[in-house]
């Protein structure tokens, strides 16, 4: 068949849009390469819109693509059309959890007992000068995860396709469904909001 003129070892020159070609002409293995790409930007994507099991929104997100693989005529870039499932997915994921709300402070981090809550991570304010860096970022990072939960859920949604995603402000437009520049504007409003809220840090 046709696709095996390039061979298996070049898959990974291949773009995006090739290998669900040649995923949609039998070869499997195309699949891979694109699990491969996009499973850990996924997950991320998924983690930090609140899903409570991201892994299985990327099992999901490739299962629509394994059963409805056909409906994807190329007219848009796999990577957005990829994404646009994976955020449809959470969407489903968070309503039928009720994870909309931001964690409460007094939640464990960890299912162990006597975990450390995200209370305890962000309570203590006051500067020390002797320390140490790993406890300021610590800090940073639940300071961080609190202001991210706080921004209104388009804007946290463009940050978060933008910031740990990587897509364009066009193909951010493409897969939520609005303008790039509006894609662009909720970003910059979600950048002086993390600002604010981060300023104790710079």
């Amino acid at each position: 068949m046709w696709f095996w003129a390039i061979g298996p070892t070049n898959k990974e020159e291949l773009t995006d849009e090739e290998l669900m070609t040649r995923y949609q002409g039998g070869d499997t293995a195309a699949l891979g390469v694109l699990y491969d790409r996009y499973a850990h930007r996924l997950k991320a994507f998924a983690y930090r819109k609140g899903a409570k099991r991201p892994d299985e929104v990327v099992q999901d997100a490739f299962m629509r693509i394994v059963r409805n693989g056909g409906s994807y005529k190329g007219t848009a870039k796999f990577k957005t059309w990829l994404f646009s499932i994976a955020r449809n997915l959470t969407i489903d994921a968070s309503r039928r959890d009720k994870f909309r709300n931001m964690p409460s402070l007094d939640a464990p981090i960890r299912s162990t007992e006597g975990s450390m809550t995200l209370g305890d991570r962000v309570a203590t304010q006051e500067p020390h000068a002797d320390a140490e860096r790993a406890v300021t970022d610590r800090r940073f990072k639940a300071a961080l995860e609190v202001a991210l939960a706080e921004l209104p859920e388009d804007q946290r949604e463009v940050f978060l396709l933008r910031q740990y995603s990587g897509l364009s402000f066009k193909e951010i437009g493409a897969t939520v469904g609005c303008k790039e520049n509006t894609a662009k504007s909720r970003m910059r409003y979600a950048l002086l909001a993390l600002r604010d809220a981060l300023a104790a840090y710079r």
